[in-house]
């Protein structure tokens, strides 16, 4: 084939360029038709703007009539606006997603759910109730409900001690007597009740900084340890067996293996139904007849979506329950046993579905029983009478900016919100070194929990307010600090295979490489950059060995010397950060043997401490949120508030890092946290909110099909 003359080159090259300007403009419009579709689920979700929602959607369709994701999704989301308005509108949507959409699979299978539901005539669902059961302070998610529906356990997080509420008379009562948390930091979680009402078996972070397997009776409160083991860094009993001989639990072990396993109340011995690798089920559950295992379970290593699969107790049969690209999570099996309910997004918004089980075969396809009922949630069981309890977790935490005169510590104008992108979901932010961006964690998606959920690293420029957004390929996220060049930032966080450690982004790309991971047996707590940008200091947790220390880390060599550690066994190193010019480390410790926490300063290259302010008594200082510096170095911040679990406002604090009297900053908000002051000195961005979560007690009853005696 001979070569092109000029004149096809040319006819060529117009050809491609053509093509990219195309190609170009096409991006643009999909961009503009997300970012509609975003303003759309703001008005609609967080401001609750019903119908001006529906005209954005409307816009979408009118603007982008070739965008066929776009349209598909404005219509599903502009049909459920209707559906809130009480508008027969609804039906015309999905329907039209139907008839002019049904390429787009997971819009139409919205639709076509939704359809159904509206199609549904009044019978059994007609009569079912809902009802806000508790709230407010001491309200807590973590426990089960008894099989007559009279008791509620739960962790009492005033002690850490587990604890039953009688949910006739309102009164609380610990089961546990473990003292305050001066003087122990042990405590219960995931507290389960028998069939017969009469004991609880509860996870226990024991002295030596692992989780025992405890029983305790509702009277006879004397704990007795079931099962205990050091090479378990957690486990969580999920139920019991129907007769109440044996406890069904998941053990995650040190190795990053996990197990469902039933556990005898015999002689503490175990049975391992599934070894499941390094992924762990939020959520199992024992039939009634003790044939099958439900349990939640990712869909791939890379994807936070789970399906819900069932295993016999016998070792004999294992099958994938439910199958969807949607979120299906928490199974719990209706005390007949003909029906497993569960939680799933499958509409948009995450529900309650139930899908009917015949000897470990699924019959027919689910049908949703509520949705809407919140974005975090934990499902506590039924009442031997059908009743469904469950907790929803409704706190809010967010962003904000204010100016600050550090010289008077007074307030130049009053804080205001970051963004007002999802709002209620924005926390741990960060100035870059130039100053021209903030970086904060936002948590996104429609099912989050204290352990998952979609973590999304904003970047937000102050100069022209434009966001954008990096998600990068890590399960958890906790803190954020950008390196010295501005070119990475580096994440305390958890990988897709539960390994936790240090990892750093990329700030153009949000790829992600591991700088360290952690060991065996410890923990990487907080973080923060030596100012040259050649190492890291990080804080190492031993729970095993009980030491907690302040390391130095040179990225170059990968070399380690410990700047500091606790003195003695009880004693504990919280939070620390380093000076601007790296020559010191500030840091909260508590003292074991005197019961006292201080913030103390130490040389970077190690020495002996001098401590700066001391709490006293009736003081709640949160050791366990961030120090932050002065850009000048003269300043170190810090947040406490009053010694009360009902008031959780916290005021904003200074101290000489010379030394002096510890003066108030014109500044408290509930759950103040995360300070960072700007390289500018002039503002402040800092975290505020229920950052603990507001918890509320539901129970969903008249929704089963009626039985004769579920006894």
């Amino acid at each position: 084939m001979s070569a092109p003359n000029r004149y096809t080159t040319i006819f060529i090259a117009s050809l491609l360029a053509l093509s990219a300007a195309t190609l170009w403009g096409l991006s643009q419009r999909n961009e503009q038709a997300e970012m509609l579709l975003e303003q759309a689920q703001q008005k609609e979700l967080v401001d609750g703007q019903l119908e001006e929602a529906i005209r954005i959607y409307k816009d979408v369709l009118a603007r982008f009539p070739n965008n066929r994701a776009a349209g598909a999704r404005a219509l599903v989301q502009m049909g459920q606006c209707y559906e809130k308005l009480g508008k027969d509108e609804a039906r015309k949507a999905y329907e039209r997603v139907l008839q002019e959409y049904a390429d787009q699979s997971a819009p139409a299978e919205q639709a076509r759910t939704r359809l159904a539901a509206l199609r549904k005539p009044a019978g059994r669902l007609s009569g079912m109730v809902t009802r806000k059961i508790w709230t407010g302070p001491g309200a807590d998610m973590l426990g089960s409900v008894s099989s007559d529906g009279r008791h509620l356990s739960y962790t009492d997080w005033q002690t850490g001690d587990v604890a039953i509420r009688d949910l006739e008379s309102g009164n609380n009562r610990r089961l546990t007597n473990k003292g305050s948390w001066d003087s122990s930091s042990e405590f219960a979680v995931y507290s389960r009740i028998s069939p017969d009402g009469k004991q609880v078996a509860y996870a226990w972070f024991n002295k030596e900084y692992f989780y025992d397997l405890r029983l305790v009776a509702l009277d006879q409160p004397k704990p007795r340890v079931l099962y205990s083991d050091n090479d378990l860094e957690y486990l969580a009993p999920e139920g019991w067996s129907p007769d109440g001989n044996r406890v069904v639990a998941i053990f995650a072990h040190k190795d990053r293996s996990n197990q469902i396993t039933l556990v005898s109340l015999a002689d503490g011995s175990v049975r391992v139904l599934k070894t499941l690798g390094w992924r762990m089920p939020l959520k199992t559950a024992l039939s009634p007849d003790g044939r099958f295992i439900a349990y939640d379970f990712e869909q791939q290593e890379d994807s936070p979506r789970r399906d819900i699969s069932l295993l016999s107790t016998d070792g004999k049969r294992e099958s994938v329950l439910i199958q969807h690209p949607a979120n299906d999570l928490y199974p719990v099996w209706t005390p007949d046993g003909k029906h497993i309910l569960f939680a799933s997004d499958r509409t948009g918004s995450m529900g309650f579905w139930a899908l009917r089980v015949a000897d470990g075969q699924p019959q027919g396809r689910p049908e949703l029983i509520k949705e809407d009922v919140g974005r975090r949630i934990l499902p506590m069981g039924f009442t031997r009478e059908g009743s469904f309890y469950y907790g929803i977790e409704t706190g809010m935490i967010d962003v904000y900016t204010a100016s600050l005169d550090l010289k008077t510590g007074k307030l130049l104008d009053s804080p205001s919100k970051a963004t007002e992108r999802f709002v209620g979901s924005s926390s741990k932010p960060d100035w870059s070194p130039d100053g021209r961006y903030l970086a904060y964690i936002s948590r996104r998606g429609l099912f989050e929990s204290a352990w998952q959920g979609s973590f999304v690293v904003c970047i937000r420029s102050l100069e022209t307010g434009e966001e954008r957004d990096l998600a990068p390929k890590v399960r958890y996220i906790n803190d954020l600090r950008w390196s010295p060049d501005g070119g990475s930032i580096l994440l305390q966080a958890t990988d897709a295979k539960n390994r936790g450690g240090l990892y750093h982004m990329d700030v153009k790309s949000g790829n992600v490489a591991p700088l360290m991971q952690v060991r065996e047996g410890e923990y990487i707590g907080r973080h923060a950059w030596s100012p040259d940008g050649k190492s890291v200091f990080y804080l190492r947790q031993e729970p095993t060995a009980k030491r907690f220390s302040i390391v130095a880390r040179s990225l170059q060599t990968g070399q380690e010397r410990e700047v500091c550690a606790n003195s003695a066994v009880g004693s504990v190193i919280h939070s620390f950060e380093v000076s601007p010019n790296g020559q010191w480390v500030v840091f909260w410790y508590y003292d074991g043997a005197t019961r006292v926490q201080s913030l103390k300063v130490v040389p970077s290259s190690g020495g002996m401490p001098r401590e700066l302010v001391r709490a006293e008594k009736g003081e709640n200082i949160p050791g366990f949120t961030p120090l932050v510096w002065s850009p000048d170095g003269s300043q170190v911040f810090f947040t406490k508030g009053p010694a009360s679990d009902q008031d959780l406002t916290f005021g904003l604090w200074r101290v000489p890092a010379e030394g002096g009297a510890a003066q108030s900053v014109d500044l408290a908000m509930e759950g103040l946290r995360d300070v960072r002051v700007h390289p500018d000195g002039k503002r402040i961005a800092f975290s505020a909110g229920q950052f603990l979560g507001g918890v509320e007690i539901w129970v969903m009853e008249n929704f089963l099909p009626p039985t004769r005696s579920h006894k």
